[in-house]
């Protein structure tokens, strides 16, 4: 991944302090499972048959309501990565609700053998453990666990892939259904008569389920941490242990030693799987200086302003400061975009969705610059050929470290379109008119004027009167004449937007970076 490449020293020293914790994490539950099985004696049979229905019910129902409130987290914040790791969540659902459901004597089928026979104490025990716990309850844990790795590793995917976008379309009531659907599929397992088609209960394909499960599982823990390695996400990191922790259980359901110490392991590495992955969530959101219970109700929270000022992702906060370390002239330039494009966009009448999305892409429009060498851009004159070439290039790498953050495709055009111009002569994609999306449209207008009206390393600001006289001539040309004319009349209304303060800390007078077109 291109964004590996630009790493600073810093981080490659925090990612040797990660990566033997992540060893022990998964390590070590790894050592654990291979003693016991290596040594029978150990791997003590232990019973504990109403402890484990109670246990396991209210893990499937906890993962339920979990698996909703996460993805409706995902739709509010607009995170692609995180709707589709509710529903990782959620497949969870199926494993806990079928072996809490079926659990000897005191489940569903407790007094009921597979013939339909009444049977009671150690007969029903022995009669489940053959009918069902040799068989189809360890195979549908097996297909519940084969769907969540299968929803992690597409959520490790980009949504700008055709198979996440066709899926997103429907992300408004994903979660809902999905539990529905897991909540329908878990009760068919019982039916005798579906129950080999959804669960196979021949080893051939037990074993094959296994090598799918297993190999999706640490396909998403290889993307999540070269992720993790760009961005210290906490929620992509924590992925990397639940892709971990999902694959030893596995190896657990399918030797199907049940109620021995082993298969009490592989619930714990499923309760694992469960709680990294909200304790990651959690994590992403929360400042340090926040407590848990306010961090938690501002997952819910989507108004535009309130998430510039204080709702910002603290690693989204540490990578534009990163960006603004690699060119300090962009200090600020970020912020200000934004809120000069939120009040443009208000201005035509933009949607409070869309308002959310030109936040989180204008937030992040200049991230392309960290692969742009600081010498070009603050290059004190015009740039030469190649130079010039790496610029435009900005917008493009952008996009392709931001669709690693989760982005969905509205702020992925956003940041990839906003240097394109009405005319046509933009880049990096030549667009022309209506072709760039409005909101992009916006954002160039916000940009420019920001990037006229602060210091650059060849010039003196412009003043704001000069800086509008440039964009109502260029309107026709570079810009959308309707948003140039939205932008010259809120500014006669507002006089005071062109010196709004820069949110957070206070910073020195500089702004955009050299050049780009502008």
């Amino acid at each position: 991944m291109r964004a590996d490449l630009t790493l600073a020293p810093v981080r490659d020293v925090a990612v040797q302090r990660a990566r033997w914790p992540l060893v022990a994490g998964i390590g070590g539950p790894a050592l654990l499972l291979a003693l016991l099985l290596a040594v029978p004696v150990l791997n003590a049979r232990l019973e504990l048959l109403s402890v484990h229905m109670l246990l396991v019910l209210a893990a499937a129902a906890f993962t339920a309501v979990v698996t909703v409130w996460m993805g409706l987290v995902g739709v509010r914040q607009r995170n692609a990565e995180v709707i589709l790791l509710s529903l990782a969540f959620g497949s969870l659902g199926l494993v806990y609700g079928v072996h809490g459901l079926a659990t000897p004597e005191v489940g569903v089928m407790g007094h009921v053998g597979h013939s339909g026979m009444d049977m009671t104490g150690a007969a029903a025990t022995s009669a489940l453990d053959a009918e069902y716990g040799t068989a189809t309850l360890p195979a549908a844990a097996q297909l519940g666990a084969m769907l969540a790795a299968a929803w992690l590793l597409l959520s490790s995917v980009p949504a700008t892939n055709s198979v996440v976008r066709a899926v997103l379309t429907l992300r408004g009531w994903l979660p809902g259904v999905w539990v529905a659907a897991l909540i329908g599929l878990g009760t068919m397992i019982f039916m005798p008569e579906v129950a080999g088609v959804l669960a196979p209960t021949g080893v051939p394909e037990r074993l094959v389920i296994l090598a799918v499960t297993v190999g999706l599982g640490l396909w998403a823990a290889a993307r999540y941490w070269r992720s993790w390695r760009y961005t210290r996400f906490p929620l992509q990191l924590s992925v990397v242990y639940a892709g971990g922790w999902l694959a030893l259980a596995q190896l657990v359901i399918v030797l199907n030693l049940a109620w021995t110490l082993s298969w009490w392991v592989y619930h714990v590495l499923l309760v694992g799987v469960s709680a990294a992955l909200l304790t990651g969530l959690i994590a992403q959101y929360r400042d340090r200086d926040v407590p848990v219970g306010a961090a938690v109700r501002g997952l819910w929270n989507n108004d535009p302003d309130e998430v510039l000022a204080a709702g910002i992702s603290a690693p989204v906060r540490a990578l534009i400061a990163q960006v603004e370390a690699h060119d300090p002239y962009t200090a600020g330039h970020a912020h200000r975009v934004t809120l000069y494009a939120l009040d443009l966009a208000r201005a035509l009448g933009c949607s409070p969705e869309a308002l959310r999305v030109i936040t989180q892409g204008g937030i992040l429009h200049d991230l392309g610059k960290l692969d742009v060498p600081t010498g070009v851009l603050n290059h004190p004159g015009r740039l030469s050929g190649a130079d010039w070439t790496l610029v435009r290039q900005h917008p493009s790498a952008g996009v392709e470290r931001a669709q690693h953050l989760g982005l969905l495709p509205e702020e992925l055009g956003v940041v990839r379109w906003h240097h394109e111009r009405w005319d046509g002569a933009g880049y990096p994609d030549g667009l022309y008119g209506d072709q760039i999306p409005l909101l992009a449209r916006i954002l160039a207008v916000a940009d420019v004027y920001d990037a006229l009206t602060s210091e650059r390393a060849y010039r003196q600001p412009w003043p704001a009167t000069r800086a509008n006289a440039y964009l109502q001539d260029e309107a026709g040309r570079a810009f959308d004449p309707r948003v140039v004319a939205a932008w010259l009349a809120l500014h006669r209304t507002e006089p005071g937007l062109g010196t709004t303060p820069v949110l957070g800390e206070s910073r020195p007078p500089l702004g955009a970076s050299a050049a780009f077109g502008h």
